[in-house]
Parts: C-alpha cells; sequence; structure tokens
C-alpha cells in the first residue's frame, strides 16, 4: 500500500491538508500527519489537528511521496525548519514523489528543486519559484517527481491527481464520481481527448500499411516496460510512450506499392522509405504538446555502432527514447508477419537482438527489454495517464 507523510506546521491551511488526506485515504493509501512539535497543530482558521507522530520521529525511507499544504503562516514556518528541508533532500535523493500546492511550492524552491521544472502555486507566489516555470492556467502541474497545485479551489484536483499517479486513472475515477467531484475546466481538452487523436492518426496510418496495424500500440507496450524498469519520471514516460505511438507516422506519405511490396525493395524504394523518419519529424515539428518528441521519431533507426540512418549516431549520441523505440520496434517487427516473409517465435527473435547487441542495439536496453519479457509485463490499460 502506498503511503503519504504529510508535515503540518502552525498557520497552515486546513482544505488543502484535510482535503488531500480525505481523499488519499479514501483510496485506501495510508497518510501520516506530521507535526513540527508535540501537541496540536492550529490551522490558518483555528481548526485544531491532533498528528499522528512528530518530525522527529519520521522514517523517511517507509513513504513513497511527501505532500506540503500551504497557507500562511504555515509555509514560512516549514521553509525555515532544516528538518523539512532534509526530509525534501532525502526524498529527492530516492527520486521519490514530493507535493506543493498554495505558497508551499516556495518551500520546494528554497530547497532548489524547481529550477527548469514546470510548476503552479498560488499566483501571490509565482515570483518566488527560483527558476521553476510557472503555469498560471492548469490546476495541478506534473513534472518528473514534483507535483504541484495552484491553491485551496484546486485541493480536490491535487488529491485526485497524486491518487492517479500512486495507484491508477480507475481508482481516482472512482473516488471524483462518487465525491461528484468537479473538472476543471482545462479537462474540456482532456488527456483521454489527445489521446485518441493521436489514436485516430494511427488509424489512417494502417488504412493504408496494413503491416502497421496495432504494431505503434505493441512497441509502446514494449517501450512502457523498458521506461518503467529503468524507473523514468512521469514525464519521460509520457513522452516516451508519444515517441512510440508515433514513431512511424512519416509512413503516410509514403506510396502504398513500396509499403506493401511483397518482395525486398531496389535501392530507390529502400530511399524513400528512409525518409519516413523525417517526413515523421516534420509532422510533428511546430506542434507544442509534440515538438519535443521529434528526435525520437528523426533516430529512431540509428544504430549504436554508428551505421543507421539519417543521422549516422553512434551509442549515447542516440537519444534515449529513441535507442528504446529502436529495440521495441525491430522486436515486434521480428515476430509480426510481413507481405515478404513469417514472422519469427519468440526466442529466436530475441536470439537475433542479443546477436546485434553493440552494433544495432544498445546492449543494456537489450537486457533490460529481456528482462521485461521474462517478467510480467508493464501492463496500461489506458496510455492517456501519462498526458
Amino acid at each position: 500500500m502506498a503511503k503519504v507523510l504529510m508535515p503540518l506546521a502552525q498557520g497552515f491551511e486546513e482544505i488543502e491538508a484535510l482535503a488531500v488526506v480525505d481523499i488519499l485515504r479514501r483510496a485506501d493509501i495510508e497518510v501520516v500527519l506530521v507535526g513540527l512539535k508535540s501537541g496540536p497543530v492550529i490551522g490558518a482558521h483555528n481548526i485544531s489537528i491532533v498528528p499522528d507522530t512528530e518530525i522527529d520521529a519520521v522514517n523517511a525511507g517507509a513513504f513513497d511521496m511527501i505532500v506540503l499544504p500551504g497557507g500562511q503562516p504555515g509555509t514560512d514556518n516549514l521553509n525555515v525548519d532544516p528538518r523539512i528541508h532534509a526530509l525534501l533532500t532525502e526524498f529527492t535523493a530516492k527520486d521519490k514523489l514530493i507535493g506543493a500546492i498554495c505558497a508551499a511550492p516556495i518551500v520546494l524552491a528554497e530547497n532548489g528543486l524547481l529550477c527548469g521544472k514546470k510548476v503552479t502555486c498560488h499566483p501571490t507566489y509565482k515570483d518566488r519559484l527560483n527558476g521553476g516555470i510557472y503555469d498560471g492556467v492548469s490546476p495541478v502541474v506534473i513534472d518528473g517527481t514534483i507535483i504541484t497545485s495552484q491553491g485551496s479551489g484546486t485541493a480536490i484536483n491535487f488529491g485526485l491527481a497524486i491518487v492517479t499517479i500512486l495507484i491508477g486513472r480507475s481508482v481516482s475515477d472512482e473516488i471524483s464520481n462518487a465525491m461528484l467531484a468537479q473538472k476543471a475546466s482545462s479537462h474540456i481538452w482532456s488527456p483521454h481527448l489527445f489521446n485518441s487523436i493521436i489514436q485516430s492518426l494511427l488509424g489512417a496510418l494502417e488504412l493504408k500499411d496494413s503491416y502497421t496495424q496495432g504494431q505503434a500500440r505493441r512497441v509502446a507496450d514494449y517501450c512502457l516496460s523498458i521506461g518503467y524498469k529503468l524507473k523514468l519520471p512521469i514525464i519521460e514516460m509520457r513522452d516516451l510512450y508519444l515517441g512510440a505511438m508515433l514513431h512511424d507516422i512519416g509512413k503516410y506519405n509514403t506510396a502504398e506499392d513500396v509499403l506493401n511490396k511483397p518482395d525486398s525493395l531496389n535501392l530507390r524504394e529502400e530511399t524513400l522509405t528512409r525518409e519516413h523518419t523525417l517526413k515523421g519529424t516534420l509532422f510533428v515539428v511546430g506542434i507544442n504538446e509534440l515538438s519535443h518528441i521529434g528526435s525520437t521519431i528523426l533516430h529512431h533507426h540509428e544504430h549504436w555502432d554508428g551505421t543507421g540512418y539519417p543521422g549516422r549516431l553512434k551509442g549515447e549520441q542516440i537519444p534515449l527514447h529513441a535507442r528504446i523505440v529502436s529495440v521495441a520496434d525491430a522486436f515486434d517487427a521480428m515476430i509480426s508477419n510481413r507481405s515478404y516473409r513469417e514472422g519469427l517465435n519468440k526466442e529466436i527473435a530475441l536470439r537475433e537482438l542479443v546477436k546485434k547487441k553493440n552494433t544495432q542495439f544498445d546492449p543494456f536496453l537489450v537486457d533490460v527489454f529481456i528482462e521485461c519479457l521474462n517478467d510480467s509485463p508493464f501492463e496500461m490499460k489506458d496510455f492517456s495517464y501519462y498526458f
């Protein structure tokens, strides 16, 4: 069971603490309220809370996440306590989740955790983010292991987002529906809708190239298995998913007779086929929410030894996500039936991957992928969780 630590200082904002605690406990997530000293803690609106324990008794290693409520003077009282900053440092070192709402993100900023991160907070504190990239629109912002929220009015969204990350969207939606929680206006453009658009684009490609039917989804599943093993942050998992789903989108502009040719391609046809990496990259360039995955699309046919295309990149010059897609894509291609050959069985395909370690593929990622297949594959029934 997931376990969350929530420190309370004198003057904390009651809604931001208790709404989140209520939602997490509805999801059967254990929440431990921690006081900075013995006795009750009085909130900003004179509500008295008796914490479960004191901060000096806390073993940070037992928790999956720390959440800081805002409010004043509660936030300032958290910020001046070195024990809070020691906890944040320990959680960061272990890549654990850290949440803060309203004014509390300034505590993370003071600890140097927000530089270059997309974050939100109460608007009155947006100039105190110490290099954080302020988002004044989204009620909840997630960047890597950092989760921030705007204030009291977004506490329910904040709590539901934490449940989604720790347990899954289905549990979060179940709690939301039972509470009759109102969705934030930003959900008009929901993750599900965005994901559906991606699926529709792939559907159009699949109508043209029969081989691609289900291929992108399978490659994405393999890639997320590898990403999960590598413990990639949530935002990276989302971007890996997008890159995997759209890695072959450039084939939409390749002639059908070339895509579905029943025998080997000649030099001209091979050249046309190879152009799909560039065409796919041009497809996403200029789209704010997709342009950053261009490097995955462009370089997923590079080889570890530098003999791939289009850039002849070598080793770790090849972007990590492109290297992951390369392994997953090659495996799926080998086990799939093509117009000119039968698919290989799993064991033979894996032997081919191992044979091409250090030449075509990143050897470490091949080993990780084999581990994924030997374990229970990482299953994600709703990929839009990553948006």
